[in-house]
């Protein structure tokens, strides 16, 4: 199962779970926001479980709230996928005390620099432009997962290259004393005293442009591309890496259930209206979970980072929802007669979902082939 949290904007001062916080897909941070948590059964992509928090909570906050009653809902020895919010010590240990397994993506630390720079250590091919390093501590079973993924290198190296650029362009500013202090310092605000700050340049160094290959790989740092993860139980690389990113689907339905479902931005203020907001959403999305899951969807065959998989094309949310939003009833009332009623705007899709949940049992809808 797939666990992950985000915010929503709430419209109205007043609102009771509402408070300025980390702003998750919105640029102004005065705004007030609604945090949640949720989760996905990770095959069926059915989500089953979610609620609102106050809109400063930190993520480990709502985890040890959370995993308690998701704990009451699955079954013993199941995979929790979580992101680095969720990797809290305390909260993966009582993932495993539980008596389920976890999967989570966690920061890097010195031990970690050792291992990339051990030639003894080898890098472990898992597919095209991704190899591992991966290690196992024999007392707990605990193993942690090196990757070093091609594409995430161009896209520190790219990003580095910019950087590099921008201080080339401001050294060129610092010899007539054009440069900001915020450029070097950062200095904490504080009405109760009064200090002052002073920046001068004393050195400034020259670089030829043979160098500067050099200084990007030095800006970039020795663990460019490389992103950690770890695990209650050993896997082989390619099965955590598989596991790992098998969790965008909830992400998806975080995106779902806030421009499809209509959860964004919320517009009403009592807790308990917060709650049943979400609430709602969530068996929206529940219930276009479960009719997807039901669908024979397109087997399709494609070969990716040197491996061959076959995946089961189903349509999204969006899709199901604009299919079934269009579906129209129109009813025929004859004296003497029973209703008639007549459907009409079908189309692949709602024709499926129709028929898987045998709607036209009730004598009255014929399902065009």
């Amino acid at each position: 199962m797939n666990i992950d949290g985000s915010a929503v904007v709430v419209n109205g001062p007043e609102a009771e779970l509402g408070a300025v916080g980390y702003p998750r897909d919105f640029r102004d941070q005065s705004r007030k926001q609604v945090e949640f948590l949720t989760a996905e059964l990770q095959k069926s992509r059915i989500p089953f479980f979610m609620r609102a928090y106050k809109g400063n909570t930190s993520d480990p906050e709502q985890y040890r709230d959370a995993l308690p009653d998701i704990f009451s809902m699955i079954r013993e020895g199941s995979w929790i996928i979580v992101d680095n919010g969720g990797a809290s010590g305390d909260i993966l240990d009582s993932i495993v005390k539980s008596g389920h397994k976890y999967l989570t993506r966690v920061k890097m630390n010195a031990s970690d620099d050792k291992r990339i720079a051990d030639p003894e250590c080898k890098w472990e091919y898992v597919e095209d432009g991704v190899c591992c390093k991966k290690h196992t501590f024999d007392s707990s079973g605990r193993t942690t997962y090196l990757f070093f993924s091609l594409d995430n290198w161009y896209r520190s190296y790219h990003s580095a290259s910019r950087s590099f650029d921008r201080m080339v362009e401001a050294v060129k500013t610092y010899e007539g004393g054009h440069f900001r202090k915020s450029d070097f310092v950062t200095v904490k605000r504080n009405v109760l005293a009064d200090i002052e700050v002073k920046v001068s340049l004393q050195t400034k160094f020259t670089f030829e442009e043979n160098e500067r290959e050099g200084i990007i790989r030095e800006i970039m740092g020795a663990r460019a591309g490389i992103f950690k993860l770890e695990s209650s139980e050993q896997l082989t690389p390619l099965e955590a890496l598989d596991k790992y990113r098998a969790r965008v689907t909830v992400e998806h339905l975080i995106h779902s259930l806030k421009r499809v479902t209509g959860l964004k931005p919320l517009r009403v203020w009592s807790e308990s209206s917060i709650r049943g907001s979400m609430m709602l959403a969530l068996l929206s999305e529940t219930a276009i979970a479960m009719a997807r899951y039901e669908m024979k969807g397109v087997e399709k065959t494609e070969n990716k980072r040197g491996r061959t998989k076959t995946v089961i094309e189903k349509p999204n949310t969006e899709s199901i929802v604009s299919s079934l939003g269009h579906l129209t009833l129109t009813r025929i009332i004859g004296n003497g007669h029973r209703k008639q009623a007549i459907y009409s705007n079908w189309n692949p899709i709602s024709r499926e979902i129709f028929g898987n949940i045998r709607a036209d049992l009730e004598g009255n809808l014929v399902i065009p082939a």
